[in-house]
């Protein structure tokens, strides 16, 4: 396995991608083949069995409407008083009145029918023959009337019943106007007292059916089955028609003539009844077509799996040649640099993505470079600002002592006023100069707030009115330090020393929903229009440093969770709403 070289050992780039590349292109042809192969031929089937018995039931529905019109008009003719009369005296004179009007009936029954269908009557004796196109030798029963002749309907149903009408397709032949003749309707002619006459025949010619199945060419064939006779006759192809053995396809049959579909070799056949009539319709689909088509189909999809693998083997190596080679580049460089040599030099790709990609890393060696630099640079200002510091410590030791001695003085001499300045203005300096820690509670900053309003009451007297609230659960909270003072200072210094009357300042610091809402209102002299920003980021470079500096410190502990609003009317006053989540929970 260690003799095994390092490229097989590994996940190369050019592996990746072809891997990559045989997923996306031949994985979906493969599935496609496969479902093709096992489910698709299954489908197919399923789907012509379908199609074709609908298709049949469809052209039955139309053949059962065709023979039952003409069957219609055979009981019209058959019944009519003027034939039945003509039959009664079993002769007709030519150029008659009586026959002028027995055409003129003949023709408005089968108006519209001329070239589709012919009408025959003939009387027992074969006297009486008429018809609306040459009369036929086969029904002249002077010369058939004792004869078994099977091409004529009259002779293959001498018993017929006095209401039935017959309908075979035995007697498929040629007419004498050349077309050829696949049906024919046949009624007895009876008299008032039920004898009978002669015989009505309606030939249906091959043009009235055949013209109205199979309109979307899809079946092979359509065959007029007569299930009695075992015989058939095609309504695509009309020179076919005979017995059962004529028909290879019909011999599947085995004597069940239901609804239903069969397979027979390569075809699909399907057979349904004619309505009213004792007929069937069998229409039939080739398999071989589908099969050859789904065959080449199968074999494109190899071929394009082949074609598609070489392809996929050329591109990935095409691609990770041209992604690997900057990737080493930009490797090594990263190596040169990680040894601490940032004077590597610059390559550039022709990739847009990968010159992108060097150009940051050139611009981050560049930073790293000068940040080295600038690390130098404040190492040693910090080592200076160290020794600077350590060399004021003594400044506030010695402000406070002072401080200590004029409280000493002040109480010594009984000087209230100055020992409770003194005393206020300590604890103002120490939480100013204390850097021990950043935050402070909200009871720690109201008591600041005490502490300078106490001085500020000591300075102007009666005439400055202070309210000032903290909800007890607001005591614990902690917030950066320095944040209410600084304010409260600001709108005594600019809101309410220039006012002339009485100054009022309000401080109320509450809880309401999980949130911290501090106020601070006074009603000084506001701010003139047009001096307040909409943007309090834009306070960072105007002469309201102090509340920029309020406003930045909150931003950076609670981001854009905290709110913070100025609002302001000359003449009335200016209010501070701050509000941000109390996080004492959280950090609990």
């Amino acid at each position: 396995m260690d003799s095994k070289p390092n490229f097989w050992r590994k996940r190369t780039l050019f592996g990746r991608l072809l891997i990559y590349f045989l997923i996306v292109l031949i994985v979906p042809l493969g599935l496609f083949s496969a479902y093709y192969a096992l489910i698709g031929g299954r489908n197919q089937e399923r789907y012509l069995t379908e199609q074709t018995m609908n298709l049949v039931a469809v052209d039955a529905d139309k053949v059962s409407s065709v023979l039952e019109d003409y069957r219609h008009k055979a009981y019209q003719l058959s019944t009519n008083p003027l034939i039945v009369h003509i039959m009664e005296e079993d002769r007709l004179e030519a150029n008659s009145t009586i026959s002028r009007d027995l055409y003129q009936l003949l023709f408005s029954v089968m108006r519209g029918d001329t070239y589709l269908a012919s009408a025959n009557i003939v009387s027992n004796t074969g006297r009486v023959r008429i018809s609306t196109h040459t009369f036929p030798d086969v029904y002249d029963l002077r010369y058939h009337g004792n004869d078994w002749d099977m091409n004529s309907i009259i002779s293959q149903n001498a018993n017929i019943s006095p209401t039935a009408s017959i309908i075979s397709i035995r007697g498929h032949r040629m007419a004498d106007n050349g077309r050829q003749v696949v049906a024919s309707i046949l009624r007895r002619i009876y008299d008032s007292e039920g004898t009978n006459l002669g015989y009505l025949v309606i030939d249906i010619y091959a043009e009235a059916l055949s013209n109205l199945v199979n309109t979307e060419r899809l079946l092979g064939d359509v065959l007029l089955i007569d299930n009695r006779d075992f015989y058939a006759t095609s309504l695509v192809h009309t020179e076919r028609f005979g017995t059962f053995d004529k028909f290879p396809s019909l011999s599947q049959l085995k004597g069940d003539y239901s609804r239903r579909t069969m397979h027979t070799g390569t075809s699909i056949v399907s057979i349904t009844p004619i309505h009213g009539t004792t007929l069937h319709l069998a229409g039939s689909v080739s398999a071989a077509p589908f099969q050859e088509s789904l065959d080449r189909l199968l074999y494109a999809f190899g071929l394009t799996m082949a074609v598609g693998t070489l392809l996929a083997m050329g591109l990935s190596f095409l691609f990770s040649r041209s992604i690997a080679r900057p990737i080493r580049n930009l490797a090594y460089r990263m190596g040169e640099v990680e040894q601490g040599n940032l004077q590597t030099k610059a390559v550039k790709s022709r990739i847009w993505e990968f010159a992108q990609l060097e150009h940051s890393f050139n611009i981050m060696v560049q930073q790293i470079a000068g940040l080295l630099e600038l690390t130098r640079e404040e190492q040693e200002k910090l080592s200076e600002a160290e020794r600077k510091a350590l060399e004021s410590q003594m400044n506030p030791h010695f402000l406070f002592n002072t401080l200590n001695t004029i409280k000493a003085l002040a109480r010594m001499h009984g000087e209230e006023d100055i020992y409770t300045i003194t005393v206020k203005l300590g604890k103002l300096l120490r939480s100013t100069i204390d850097n021990h820690e950043s935050e402070c509670t909200l009871e720690q900053s109201m008591a600041l707030i005490d502490s300078y309003l106490t001085i500020q009451r000591l300075r102007f007297g009666s005439k400055l009115k202070v309210q000032t609230y903290l909800d007890p659960g607001c005591a614990s909270v902690k917030t950066p330090k320095l944040i209410i003072q600084p304010l409260v200072e600001n709108a005594i210094i600019h809101g309410l020393e220039p006012k002339v009357g009485e100054w009022k300042l309000s401080v109320r610091v509450v809880k309401l929903s999980g949130r911290i809402f501090i106020t601070i209102e006074d009603n000084g002299i506001g701010f003139p229009p047009g001096t307040l920003p909409d943007n309090l980021d834009e306070l960072a470079n105007s002469t309201h440093v102090g509340v920029y500096n309020v406003y930045r410190r909150l931003f950076l502990t609670y981001g854009k969770q905290m709110t913070f609003s100025l609002t302001s009317k000359v003449g009335e006053g200016t209010t501070v709403n701050i509000s941000f989540p109390d996080e004492t929970k959280e950090r609990k």
